[in-house]
């Protein structure tokens, strides 16, 4: 290793390039020179520090002022995409307060087993699609909001109109003429599941005629396929299926496909989440939007307004339906 790659530029060196004192530099880097340093001193070390490759001593930071200037992401896991867009959203506002984000998955993608808590220091934690009890336990005390929870002890929350987006798909269903809809429901345990399952219960006893049937499923496609695969082959088998997700309503046109049923001639699929996979399936899924991206983006600003004690009420995001080829009247004979 070169000496130039292990030469670590300190505030002093800045302080003595820029012509100040390093105190002045500390004012500056840490965002404390307001009406103590000059606007024209503020330009010029900002900028010799950038031109110099100078990064402040996290660690130092940290043990001056308390705070860690990162936040933790909790996710059941990392393999759907939809934690992705919540984590852009979040990533964001994240960036503007000049806030890390650590992503945290619950559970492991690799037959390990479950990690226990996040390690990192970190100043809040964002639950998401995560149980109360889960999310306090990995919070420990910190700063804690709720993305696509809500809570039954004040603890503040960004969550769905999950019986809006569930309303309007069984309504969609049911004009179609659909009476027996299964609804394809994630096994995991988690607030945003239940209320899921309570909304389709709802709105199926709603409609005169229509009889609802809940399939739990892994969220693994290949699981979801064969559970699903051994559902749709009973008779009469259903004419439509709700899925939680998107990746679950893909794991039932594979299951449809294998027993010789079309989408949407044969079975109508209604998806949740609308990832980008939604658009491009044969035939294109219509499924309940729910903007990651926005729940990501307004969790981040609720932990910082809470670590800052600023006030926190808790958010609903709409939910609605994006109606696009997968659904149809039920066959004839049906």
């Amino acid at each position: 290793m070169t000496a130039d790659r292990i030469f670590r530029v300190t505030a002093a060196d800045v302080a003595r390039a820029a012509g100040v004192s390093q105190s002045t530099v500390s004012l500056v880097v840490n965002d404390r020179w307001h009406g103590r340093v000059g606007q024209a001193a503020v330009d010029r070390i900002l900028d010799t520090a950038e031109r110099m490759g100078y990064r402040p001593n996290v660690a130092a930071r940290i043990l001056r002022r308390g705070v860690t200037g990162a936040i933790a992401l909790a996710v059941p896991t990392l393999t759907n995409p939809f934690f992705g867009t919540v984590h852009g959203g979040a990533a964001r506002v994240g960036e503007a307060h000049g806030l890390g984000l650590t992503v945290f998955p619950v559970t492991s993608d690799d037959d390990h087993g479950p990690f226990t808590s996040p390690h990192q220091a970190i100043d809040g934690v964002l639950a998401c699609s995560l149980s109360e009890q889960k999310a306090r336990e990995l919070s420990a005390g910190l700063p804690l909001v709720l993305l696509d929870a809500a809570s039954e002890t004040g603890v503040p929350s960004v969550t769905f109109d999950l019986d809006g987006g569930v309303a309007e798909a069984i309504g969609h269903l049911y004009a179609l003429g659909h009476r027996r809809v299964l609804h394809v429901r994630g096994d995991r345990d988690a607030w945003t599941l239940h209320r899921r399952a309570a909304a389709f219960g709802t709105q199926v006893a709603r409609r005169p005629g229509m009889l609802g049937t809940e399939l739990r499923c892994s969220f693994h496609p290949p699981e979801a396929a064969e559970t699903v695969r051994a559902e749709l082959a009973r008779h009469p088998r259903p004419t439509a299926a709700l899925c939680d997700d998107d990746n679950l309503a893909v794991a039932v046109y594979s299951a449809a496909a294998r027993l010789g049923l079309a989408v949407p001639h044969d079975l109508s699929v209604i998806g949740t989440d609308d990832l980008p996979i939604a658009a491009v399936t044969t035939p294109p899924l219509t499924t309940i939007g729910l903007s990651g991206h926005d729940l990501g983006r307004l969790g981040m600003q609720a932990c910082i307004d809470l670590r800052d004690g600023r006030p926190t009420p808790s958010v609903t995001l709409p939910a609605s339906l994006r109606i696009r080829a997968s659904t149809a009247p039920p066959p004839p004979h049906d």
